[in-house]
């Protein structure tokens, strides 16, 4: 061990010159050449080496700190829950289709007789009923329509949908619609996200 030190030392001492220092070289009566910081023993060849010692350790540099990270901001807080919309299901009055509607009590509107099969110059009175005619009091609107014959007036009539079908069809709107965002340009998205974000805060009323 003591000897693979000293060899150790020599390398070093021959790269980088500094201070002497006495190192004994050994051959004894065998010829076994040894090095040591001793003189050598009885029937030894000696030879004293001045090695120069090795230099100072050099600190190794200081690492320089970690650059923090910069972590993900944070996702914004899921909006509170929203009242569900109130949604009717109405009947139009000309053609007795249905639609969805938010307005529970649409307003009459003026259509041509002839749109509702009904001769100008009747004076028949239809029973009230969905989409059936309203007249106000006096006589039809006097305008001349392009269907042939006088305006009346006519009123859609509406009810409410069930909890259940309001929440069906918010469901079916946002799927319809997160969709759209998917093959919508990045730049033309931030209005639908705002409805989708609606819609989903009304939804939370359905769990």
């Amino acid at each position: 061990m003591r000897t693979r030190l000293l060899l150790m030392l020599l390398l070093l001492a021959l790269a980088v010159p500094a201070h002497a220092t006495e190192v004994y070289r050994c051959v004894d009566a065998r010829g076994r050449l040894a090095f040591q910081d001793q003189p050598c023993p009885p029937r030894s060849r000696q030879r004293i080496l001045n090695l120069p010692m090795p230099p100072p350790a050099v600190p190794a540099p200081a690492l320089a700190p970690p650059r923090p990270t910069r972590s993900a901001p944070p996702a914004p807080p899921p909006r509170p829950a929203l009242p569900l919309p109130a949604l009717y299901r109405c009947i139009r009055a000309t053609d007795h289709k249905p639609y969805l509607s938010t307005i529970g009590d649409p307003q009459p509107y003026a259509v041509p007789l002839a749109v509702l099969g009904i001769q100008p110059m009747s004076t028949a009175r239809s029973a009230p009923g969905i989409g059936a005619p309203l007249r106000p009091p006096g006589p039809p609107t006097p305008l001349v329509s392009p269907f042939t014959g006088y305006y009346t007036w006519v009123q859609d009539r509406c009810a409410p949908l069930p909890r259940a079908a309001v929440c069906a069809n918010l469901r079916e709107r946002l799927d319809r619609l997160d969709t759209r965002i998917e093959h919508t340009f990045q730049f033309d998205r931030a209005p639908l996200q705002h409805e989708a974000a609606t819609l989903r805060a009304q939804l939370r009323n359905c769990r």
